[in-house]
Formats: structure tokens, sequence, C-alpha cells
């Protein structure tokens, strides 16, 4: 390490952005301003000729030669060059998103797959319908080199926007206008539903928290089985080489080790008094206008319909009942009422983790949760009485009709379709593409620091979300049918 002075200063807001890069490539901290050296962004800036007129010692910085498409002093920039005082310079690599020294090898390796995500892209994307409040993550998703994305409202506007620049149109899945799909096609323009994977946040998409990973699928949508997916298509038809199903076995341990799930909130279940002698069966309530209930489980689609069949099947089991997480907290419809509830089932488990259940219960009854898929994970016996994308491969007990797709998978080999292949993950922290084992930590850290409450989230913001989803939805929905979206609920959760 070169010798230098022990105080910077900044001299403007880039240099602040990138205060920790500077502090680590250095080795000098920075202090109140005007002591020590200044820290000038390039050479010819403004800031570089009061710094001489001072006669104050300069450590100049520029970008380096090796940048992502994503990089930004905000989120960070892979390389640095940087001048000292006595003259010496120096390129200074950093990870794209921890932001800390890493050797010029390792930044190459990061920097290659950063733009070859940026690369996938490579028609404009033209977004319809999508909420404002998602757009942020979603325009990292869909920035590649031909622009950022291009926000439209309706199918008539993101086709004309698509022509006009050769692009291709995305829709959230449950908002698209009905007539996208006839449009598209009679324009020649590729269409794609966009909906949240299944690794995506602390809280809830109910509450405005930002998904951290979405699924593009240009054939139809994992959890409506309508129509084959694209993650039905891949889990049909993809060899899984043993490294990729290596990774996949790895992948499972680490997110069943840190105990994560889809959103990450709830309780721990504590000390409950259920009994140990008995096979303990999980029901987890889902959204009962969810479009994977709808289209998806032809025979049970209410809450308390699949209450009943589970009993019916495990007459002598301790049944659990877990309402879901949008409709305790009054966002979705789909509520038992207790009295009914506990007609049939042992307990009513409200507020608590799906991961401390899970920890708990020998067997999951389901419609098509995606509850039934994190036991599988966690290698729990699961009967599913629709068609969600995990059944039908051999790892549930399936009992709905059409549910067999005709293939066999091991484990390991569903979660690289589908944790792997299929979604797209984004660090929600640097803001740039990321693979699903970054993401973990991200979500430890997070639902770590998060309130400890049923829906990780204070009571104020609760009550704002539930102010907005009875004063404002009916306003919401009304816009969007004026746009030609169907009404209809979400997709599974």
């Amino acid at each position: 390490m070169h010798p230098g002075p022990t105080a910077l200063f900044s001299t403007g807001p880039t240099i602040t952005r990138l205060r920790a890069e500077i502090e680590a490539a250095t080795g000098c901290a920075f202090g109140p301003f005007g002591r020590g050296a200044a820290v000038i962004w390039h050479a010819d800036s403004a800031a570089a000729g009061l710094a001489r007129l001072l006669g104050r010692p300069r450590f100049t910085v520029e970008p380096g030669p090796l940048l992502s498409p994503y990089d930004s002093p905000a989120t960070g920039l892979a390389s640095l060059r940087i001048r000292r005082p006595d003259g010496a310079v120096a390129v200074h690599y950093f990870d794209p998103w921890t932001r800390r020294p890493i050797d010029a090898e390792s930044c190459t390796e990061h920097v290659d797959w950063l733009r070859a995500r940026f690369a996938e892209n490579h028609r404009r994307i033209v977004y319809v319908g999508m909420s404002r409040w998602k757009r942020p993550a979603l325009d990292v998703f869909g920035v590649g080199p031909q622009g950022p994305p291009i926000h439209t409202m309706t199918a008539e506007d993101a086709v004309a926007a698509a022509k006009g620049c050769n692009g291709q149109v995305q829709a959230w899945a449950t908002r698209a206008p009905a007539s996208l799909e006839a449009a598209c096609a009679a324009a020649g323009l590729p269409l794609a539903r966009v909906e949240d994977g299944f690794l995506r946040s602390v809280g809830l998409g109910a509450s405005l928290r930002m998904g951290a990973s979405i699924v593009v699928d240009d054939a139809g949508i994992y959890y409506d089985p309508r129509r084959e997916s694209r993650l039905s298509l891949l889990l049909k038809s993809a060899d899984f080489p043993t490294d990729l199903t290596a990774r996949a076995k790895r992948l499972r341990e680490e997110i069943v080790a840190r105990r994560l799930s889809k959103y990450n909130v709830g309780l721990d279940a504590g000390t409950r008094d259920w009994p140990a002698g008995r096979r303990i069966v999980l029901v987890p309530g889902q959204v009962e206008d969810d479009a994977s209930v709808q289209f998806g489980s032809p025979n049970v689609r209410s809450n308390r319909a699949l209450l009943e069949a589970a009993r019916t099947r495990n007459p002598d089991a301790f049944l659990l009942y877990k309402p879901h997480p949008d409709v305790e907290a009054g966002f979705r419809p789909g509520a038992v009422p207790e009295a009914e509830a506990l007609a049939i089932a042992d307990r009513i488990v409200s507020g608590i983790s799906i991961v401390d259940l899970l920890d708990r219960v020998q067997h999951v009854e389901t419609m098509t949760s995606l509850a039934g898929f994190e036991a599988l994970i966690r290698g729990l016996t699961v009967a599913t009485h629709g068609r969600p994308f995990y059944a039908g491969w051999g790892l549930s007990e399936d009992l709905a009709p059409g549910a067999d797709r005709g293939r066999r998978l091991a484990l390991d080999e569903l979660v690289a379709g589908t944790l792997i292949l299929y979604p797209r993950y984004l660090d929600p922290v640097a803001m740039k593409p990321c693979e699903p084992e970054q993401l973990l930590a991200r979500l430890s850290a997070e639902r770590d620091a998060a309130p400890r409450t049923a829906l990780s989230q204070g009571a104020l913001s609760l009550a704002l979300m539930q102010a907005r989803y009875r004063l404002l939805n009916p306003i919401v929905r009304r816009l969007r049918a004026r746009r030609g979206v169907r009404p209809g609920g979400a997709g599974q959760d």
C-alpha cells in the first residue's frame, strides 16, 4: 500500500457514493470536509482546480477499464482508477454486488456474467400495465443493449411502442389486457408474461415489497395448467447434468439451512402444545381467487373444502390450518371463520412462519400452494389436490385428474429447473442481476433486520395497506377494466 494521508474529504456526490470503495482501495478514511486530502472525480473537474488553488493533496478517481452495463456510482463500479497525491496510479477491482475489493480475474468473470445478462435483452422490452412500485426492479431486469424498457398502460400503446423499436412485449401475467395476445400476434411481436419468482422478498407483494426475483415466460405461466408454461416444457425436456443437479442440491440445502421461503414473514412457532405421538399435517390456506386455484384445482377450490378433504384423508392426524398471509391481513379473499375452521382442524396457526411450521410437521395437504414445493425441498410428503408446477413428476401424491406429466424427476432436477433455470434474480441492495445463491444472503440479512411480526411490517404500515385495499383497490380495478384487464387474482402462493 502506498503511503498517504490518513484523512480524506469528499468533493461531491459521486465521491460520496463511492466512499466504501475508495476507503478500501486507499486505506484512508473519510473525515470532516476540508480536513486531509481532497478526493475528486476526474482530473479536469472544477473540484480538481479548486483543490490545486488551495494547495491540498489530491486523490483523483476515475472509472476503471472494467465496468458492467449496470454500473453507476450509486450501484457501484467494478473498477476504479485512482491517482494518489504522490502521482502513483493503480486500478482497483470490486465485487459488483458487495462492492468489496477482489482480484482482476474474479472481477472479469463477474462483469462477463453481467454483460451476458444485459445482452439477453437484445430486443428492447416494452412493459404494459406494470405497477409503479414494481418498476425499479423490473427496469433492472429489462434494460438491454437497445436501452431501458418502455412502460405503457394499454395493449394498443404497447404494440405501437414495440413496433416502433422492433421490441418485445412483456405483461404482468394477471394484469395483461385481454386483447394483448391477439394484438401482438397480429403485429408479429413476441409476448411474454411476467410473475414473481419463488424466492421473492421479506414481506408480501400485497404490502408493496419489491420482488427480488421474477419469471419471464414466453409460453404460458407456471401456475396456470390450461397452457404449457416455459417451466413445464423445460422440466419435461431438459437434460440435467451432474454439475447442475449438484448445484441445485447445494442451493436447496442452503435455503433450508438459512430457513428461507418466498416471502420470509411470520413469527417463530415457539413452544406449542402439539401432541408428540400424532402425525401432524399442515393445511396451507390460499387466496381463493388466485389463478392457480381457479384454473389449477378442479375439484377442491376453497380453503374450507381443502380442510374437509384433508381431514377425510387424515382422520387421525393433528391438523394445522395456516391462513394465507394476504388473507390474514385482509388484502385478499379466502377467510374461513374461526369456528368453522376449528370444527375441522385442531389448531389455527395464524401468523407463524411457514418455515417454522414445516420444521414441525410430517405432511402437507394443499391445492396448489408454493408451500407444497417448500415442503418437498425439506423432505416432507405432500399431497396436491390441484395441479401446481411441482406436481406430476413423481415427487408428490397427486389427487387431481390430469396431473401426471409423463416424466419422473429427481428432487434436485425439479429444484434445478424451478430455482436456477427458470427465474431471474436481482440483488435488491446492489440493484443488479445476480445468481440465486447471492440472493440468499440478502434475504437472510433483511429478514433478520425486519420487525418480528406476522407480516414482517409495523402496525402503521399494515394499517395503511389495509386502508389502501379497502378504499383504493375498487378504483384501481375500474381503471384496469377500462384498459381491458379482466378481473382475476394473483398467481400461486
